[in-house]
């Protein structure tokens, strides 16, 4: 028992120091190529034996979140901090590792420093990122790595080097058919092509006039899964995409689903198959 309040005790400790030791850490903004110059405070060179890389999808459309990770390994590989930034689009906080800086809101770094195992040991961070209608057809994630000699002196024994630039393709996931010039009699909800499908379909549907359009996904249980669209939209005929890989922390199984379309007093609702 005394063994286990020793163990414990020591935990709280290292905790303690860990916490202590990184209370700055949240200031290192800066750090990619996009927004700075690297970890400029550990020393001014990039250095090779420091390997950095982000791995997530490379494509997405517009609105869509994707799930990314930033790994690094060598270096002095004690301790590791990191900073990623999307030029475009918007970094999103998935854990409690990171932190989003009031005056660099593109741009994640750590809220501590994580520790390596061991110096032949790989770390990561997970982050997300919402791809922008503002980006145009691509955008580019980067990132920068810190491996560090854990002693809360920033100093050239510690090494930074950049990691290369991640490209995102960005899709529009909306496409116009017809102009508003087109005179249609009513609203209309068609059927999802393919279907079955695995795992992108298309959603056609048509307006009349302007409305306000909403279209969202529902499981057989009746639970929203996505909104693919919310917004005014001119008369016309428009397809969405439904991307059954894309949707934020789920990946649908194979069964039934429903679309729904809602404008104005109009409400149609449709059956889809995802077969895997």
């Amino acid at each position: 028992m005394k063994i286990n309040y020793i163990i414990a005790l020591l935990f709280l400790a290292f905790i303690s120091i860990v916490v202590i030791a990184n209370l700055n850490d949240t200031n290192k903004i800066g750090g990619t190529e996009l927004n700075g110059s690297g970890c400029v405070c550990h020393g001014l060179e990039r250095d090779t034996s420091v390997i950095v890389w982000v791995e997530g999808p490379d494509t997405l459309q517009i609105g869509q979140t994707g799930y990314y990770r930033m790994y690094m390994f060598g270096g002095p590989a004690e301790g590791g901090g990191y900073n990623v930034a999307g030029r475009y689009g918007k970094m999103e906080l998935v854990d409690s590792f990171s932190y989003r800086h009031p005056l660099a809101l593109n741009e994640l770094t750590q809220a501590f420093s994580l520790p390596f195992p061991t110096t032949l040991d790989t770390i990561f961070w997970n982050f997300g990122y919402t791809a922008s209608d503002t980006s145009g057809e691509w955008d580019t994630i980067y990132s920068c790595g810190l491996s560090l000699v854990w002693d809360s002196i920033p100093d050239p024994l510690d090494k930074w080097n950049f990691g290369p630039k991640f490209p995102v393709k960005i899709l529009d996931n909306i496409t116009i058919i017809s102009s508003n010039n087109t005179e249609l009699d009513d609203y209309q909800l068609y059927q999802n092509y393919p279907n079955p499908f695995n795992p992108i379909t298309t959603i056609r549907y048509q307006i009349p006039e302007l409305s306000f359009v909403t279209i969202k996904i529902y499981d057989v249980l009746g639970n929203e899964i996505a909104t693919l669209v919310n917004g005014e939209r001119l008369v016309g005929e428009y397809e969405v995409i439904f991307d059954g890989t894309g949707l934020i922390h789920q990946t649908l199984p194979s069964g039934v689903y429903f679309y729904s379309l809602q404008a104005g007093n109009y409400i149609k609702i449709k059956k889809m198959v995802l077969i895997k």
